[in-house]
């Protein structure tokens, strides 16, 4: 009986080429929801890309009487943050739509009159105006499951707001932050995981701003000005 060994016959470029084929494809195959954005699938790797989209509820709260105008600029409506670090998982998570969205629902209940503007030249097109709102997105920072050792993300962004009379004059200038945290540990992708977190921290803002607005000193004192200039005009016509 004579035994053949088929080895002998084979080409050894067929195993070369389906190794390197392998280990270029296996990046890609780990992307769950790379589709969302294709440009940011590489064959070096892969990224973690999303767009956060949620229904933020519209905050209970007696209104304050002014106009209020919010300047929703490029910085804000397209923010994207994107992962610098190489020893980190890489992300591009847009945020920026999300904001506006918040902001709008928080704003139309929290003030008498609200007034969506891309720019502040547009205020001139609003006498009504009382005051100038223009939030800015400082920062956004994460922790990953890698660095928490749990199956759960952290999120922090941190803001800067100011406010300006229909003069241009800044009337108050403050820091807000915000923080979210994945609700849950059993979520099947990291990009849901992720987008939970910067949901709730969103949802932070909201009511931050809801309860915390009014409270800023120099926006207190404004209001006090305001009302009591309401008051005397109010008395000096007979109304």
């Amino acid at each position: 009986m004579i035994t053949v060994n088929l080895n002998r016959f084979a080409n050894p470029w067929s195993f070369r080429l389906i190794t390197i084929f392998t280990t270029i494809m296996q990046p890609l195959l780990r992307c769950r929801r790379w589709a969302l954005w294709p440009a940011l699938a590489v064959l070096t790797g892969c990224t973690n890309a999303l767009v956060v989209d949620a229904d933020f509820p519209k905050p209970i709260t007696a209104p304050i009487d002014i106009t209020m105008a919010v300047v929703y600029d490029e910085q804000m409506t397209k923010f994207v943050y994107e992962e610098q670090s190489k020893s980190r998982d890489r992300w591009q998570i847009g945020v920026g739509e999300a904001h506006e969205h918040l902001f709008k629902e928080v704003f139309e209940p929290l003030f008498r009159d609200s007034i969506s503007l891309k720019t502040v030249e547009e205020a001139k097109n609003y006498p009504q105006i009382d005051l100038l709102l223009i939030p800015k997105i400082n920062e956004f920072q994460y922790s990953s499951p890698r660095e928490t050792r749990i199956n759960i993300y952290e999120v922090w962004i941190k803001y800067n707001m100011q406010v300006y009379n229909p003069d241009g004059e800044l009337v108050a200038d403050w820091i807000m932050s915000a923080y979210g945290k994945t609700p849950s540990a059993f979520l099947q992708s990291k990009e849901e995981a992720m987008h939970q977190a910067v949901v709730v921290a969103l949802r932070d803002l909201g009511a931050s701003l809801t309860t915390g607005f009014a409270r800023v000193p120099e926006i207190r004192s404004w209001l006090e000005e305001h009302q009591a200039s309401a008051s005397t005009t109010a008395a000096d016509t007979g109304q």
